[in-house]
């Protein structure tokens, strides 16, 4: 039995609405064929030029990625430039990138709670809560833990460069997790009584502010913090392959963060 680019787009439309996509979110199909039959499946956060040769090399033709390949309106196409080296083999190759990106971002088995279970937690509740949809979680301790142990826990689990903007020596009882970029979440997390966030990409003078308000970051690689959600990816379209009695090889491409700690 076979199962076709459409069949995919409907399972991830199913599993995280399009919905609840961020406005200025490109998500879907970002090149191919709806009625293309897939003979193996690429699980990617970024459509690099690493992820797509390794597509092509291993005869995987559909690549799904978290990030869009096109974030803006692309008006030429040159071989000779990266994004056009990308469009060319995609299409050359007769590839399918179906893109998915803010609504993982949203539901309660999203990118956040990956984080979380890698972690060896249970996210409670969403911070910033939208009926069933919601973006980063919360997460309540059973023992307090200091901050620079939790940070260490992190970086020992997620295998990613970890930065703290706080008190290395606070007990911690209760936290908040967004991959991505959510330092934005500050303000609620204060509301609500928690004070410390994992997160990605928090500026200087939001760190500042934080420093003096005693807030604390445990800031990590954005793309490292997103990754773990493909391993759910993986565990969902197994069990549709599986009930469908389906057999297509699906692989994770995990890459190395761009930024280098030396």
């Amino acid at each position: 039995m076979s199962v076709s680019v459409k069949e995919i787009w409907e399972f991830l439309e199913n599993l995280a609405p399009s919905q609840i996509a961020e406005s200025q979110d490109n998500i879907g199909l970002q090149i191919g064929c709806y009625s293309d039959k897939i003979k193996g499946i690429l699980l990617s956060v970024d459509p690099s030029l690493k992820a797509i040769n390794y597509a092509i090399k291993n005869k995987l033709n559909l690549i799904i990625t978290h990030h869009p390949l096109f974030y803006k309106p692309v008006y030429s196409i040159i071989k000779e430039t990266v994004q056009g080296e990308k469009i060319y083999q995609v299409i050359h190759n007769h590839l399918n990138i179906i893109s998915w990106h803010t609504p993982l971002d949203k539901i309660e088995n999203g990118v956040s709670e990956a984080i979380i279970k890698a972690l060896g937690y249970k996210g409670k509740d969403f911070i910033l809560k939208n009926e069933n949809y919601g973006l980063g979680r919360l997460v309540y301790l059973k023992r307090s833990i200091k901050l620079k142990n939790l940070a260490k826990k992190i970086k020992k689990v997620l295998h990613s460069w970890v930065m703290i903007v706080g008190n290395e020596e606070e007990e911690i009882n209760a936290f908040g997790v967004c991959g991505g970029s959510c330092s934005f979440l500050k303000e609620k997390l204060k509301s609500i009584g928690i004070n410390t966030l994992i997160t990605s990409d928090v500026k200087y003078h939001t760190a500042k502010d934080a420093q003096e308000e005693g807030f604390n970051f445990i800031i990590v690689d954005h793309g490292i913090s997103e990754s773990f959600i493909l391993d759910y990816l993986k565990d969902e379209l197994l069990k549709l392959f599986n009930s469908e009695k389906i057999q297509i090889p699906i692989i994770i491409f995990k890459e190395n963060s761009p930024y280098k700690i030396i």
